[in-house]
């Protein structure tokens, strides 16, 4: 049975998706609206014919809390659309807003108490359209072809919030002006039915949110772009999405017992992270993430952050880090498996690392992927404890130097490899490229030329082969540490030969030593 109204407003709060027909990555959009529009409704009703005002002068929701019903779909003509109060409707079965070139406009909120206004033509909760809660879930909804005018003064809302059970489509939503309100963020989407499968698709919020403490409103840090919490058990896509600058995550995944694959789309500016990934299986493709800005109380500025659950995959996706004050892509420690590959990663000033693997994490695997760095910092991090991480086929460039960060890729853990990778770091202060503190590390073929020693090992039991090694300034090739033991160095070319600092045991045959 549908709930229009309720009044357990502090029960926690609601998010749902709702994309029907999507099958495993295969399924296109226009499949998916096909598939909506041919299954029909009970009832179309057109709002203005019902009485709604286009012009935005008069509240519209007592008529959609007239109108909403199961199987039913509320169409909204061209034209402006006053919102003074929540649009609460839970419980539903095949319910859809639909606009034709429509924008809502909220009122105006002066004061606030908590997450709700006191002051101002908008009264109660922070929310515009509230369709699902965990309790009283929705399902098969369609929610499409809105802009919510946001550009005035304190009138950054959540512009939905959704919880289905298993289906829902948003399409084509528009949040125009900043968030500015220090309130929930403008999205919540969560599919509670783990068999469910739902799709949000050109939801785009590129004005971001305010900090709260430059605003009337106390929510923490700020507001999120787009939030799936940690209700969210099913499998939720969003495609082409554009979000941030937001304090709190611009796309955050906060619970890791869904799946959310995020394909396409461009990601700005948000504090913490522009994506924060959490559950199995969970991947980001065709992505583009950029930080080119920063506010004064950004302080951690993310491209990607991996949070947990295993099998997390970044696939053909670019990073652009050109204003940094943090990561391009961090695997969190609570990441079981992850794995990047055939991306660009770029970090253009600043002192940051490209990519960092935390200690703790599980086996990673970095494929096909460059990484350009051209200030200090690591191109790849890779902290002690944790799974195997498998580098094949990377290339790292770029005039980085050595002042924060000497090498261009630090290992610290046992039993990594690194296979077919080119280093070009010819930066000034001691550039190197590759620091092994790990035991049991494979390095095989390559080249590596710096302008310091290229290649600096310390762990016990390396083998290094088919390497070409280079410095560009006239250094050994490769600098063993007496700390290590048991090397194996075999059929290398290692321009100006090795300097033994006092290895045990080193082990090496057919190596061609050159000047140069």
């Amino acid at each position: 049975m549908s709930e229009r109204h309720g009044l357990n407003e502090g029960q926690g709060l609601s998010r749902r998706a709702y994309l029907g027909g999507v099958i495993g990555g295969a399924a296109s959009l226009s499949a998916v609206g096909t598939a909506t529009a041919s299954s029909g409704y009970d009832e179309v009703v057109d709002l203005v014919e019902e009485g709604a005002d286009p012009n935005g002068d008069e509240n519209i929701v007592p008529l959609l809390e007239e109108h909403a019903d199961d199987d039913t779909l509320i169409e909204l003509p061209e034209g402006e659309y006053l919102m003074t109060e929540q649009f609460r409707f839970t419980g539903y079965e095949h319910f859809g807003i639909v606009g034709d070139d429509a924008t809502i406009v909220p009122g105006t909120v002066e004061e606030m108490d908590g997450r709700s206004a006191t002051e101002g033509s908008f009264e109660g909760p922070t929310r515009l359209f509230r369709l699902g809660v965990t309790y009283d879930p929705g399902n098969e909804l369609r929610f499409e072809g809105l802009t919510f005018d946001f550009t005035r003064d304190q009138s950054g809302f959540r512009a939905i919030e959704a919880y289905v059970e298993q289906d829902m489509v948003v399409r084509d939503i528009d949040i125009v002006g900043q968030h500015d309100i220090g309130s929930y963020g403008p999205a919540v989407f969560s599919v509670l039915d783990p068999n469910g499968i739902s799709y949000v698709e050109g939801f785009r919020a590129p004005d971001g949110g305010a900090h709260s403490e430059n605003t009337i409103g106390s929510i923490e840090t700020g507001p999120t772009g787009i939030l799936v919490p940690d209700s969210h058990e099913g499998k939720l896509w969003f495609r082409d999405c554009e979000v941030g600058p937001f304090p709190d995550n611009g796309l955050y995944v906060s619970g890791s017992k869904g799946r959310v694959v995020v394909q396409g789309g461009l990601y700005k500016n948000s504090n913490s992270a522009s994506i924060r990934l959490g559950g199995n299986y969970s991947y980001i493709r065709e992505a583009t993430i950029v930080v080119d800005d920063s506010r004064p109380e950004d302080g951690n500025q993310r491209g990607i952050r991996l949070d947990d659950g295993e099998h997390l995959w970044v696939y053909k996706t670019e990073v652009r880090i050109e204003k940094p004050n943090g990561q391009a892509i961090t695997v969190m420690d609570d990441v079981d498996k992850a794995r990047i590959q055939d991306s660009t990663v770029s970090v253009s000033n600043g002192v940051n690392h490209a990519i960092v693997v935390r200690g703790g994490s599980g086996p990673t695997d970095i494929y096909d992927t460059e990484i350009e760095i051209n200030e200090g910092g690591h191109a790849l991090r890779i902290e002690e404890g944790g799974g195997v991480v498998d580098c094949w086929n990377v290339t790292v460039t770029g005039d980085a130097d050595g002042s924060s960060g000497r090498h261009a890729i630090r290992c610290m853990r046992d039993d990594c490899s690194f296979r077919k990778l080119v280093v070009k770091q010819p930066g000034s202060d001691y550039r190197r490229g590759l620091y092994i503190g790990g035991d049991d590390c494979y390095v095989y073929s390559g080249y590596y030329g710096t302008s310091h020693i290229p290649i600096v090992n310390e762990g016990d039991e390396t083998y290094i082969r088919c390497v070409t090694s280079r410095s560009f300034d006239g250094y050994e090739a490769l600098k063993l540490l007496d700390e290590s033991s048991d090397v194996d160095v075999i059929s290398n070319k290692l321009y100006n030969g090795i300097w033994d600092k006092g290895s045990a045991n080193l082990n090496t045959r057919d190596n061609e030593y050159p000047d140069g």
